[in-house]
């Protein structure tokens, strides 16, 4: 799909541009979306002392390192989409 059928495609469905916009909205959110200060804070707190947690701290770091990880993963992913979706409707995504 070239620029121009994108933009044929916005005229002919004005709800298709609707829709793209808030595709790219929450893309740009995920995009540019970091932990919270206090989950890193609470992470970096458990991985010091990783070699001396109680089990339940235990579990709590590899849960917490997990998210963080996802988190990071969906990151990549939406700015890998929106910089393929930018060579199609470069005039909807903005470049961070």
């Amino acid at each position: 799909m070239s620029s121009s059928s994108v933009a044929e495609a916005f005229k002919a469905e004005p709800q298709f541009e609707s829709a793209l916009n808030l595709c790219i909205d929450t893309l740009q959110q995920l995009a540019t979306y970091d932990l919270d200060p206090a989950i890193k804070r609470r992470m970096s707190e458990l991985g010091h002392r990783k070699e001396f947690l109680a089990t339940d701290e235990h579990d709590e770091l590899l849960a917490l390192v997990s998210f963080s990880e996802r988190r990071l993963e969906e990151k990549l992913k939406a700015k890998i989409a929106l910089d393929r979706l930018g060579k199609y409707a470069p005039q909807l995504v903005k470049s961070s």
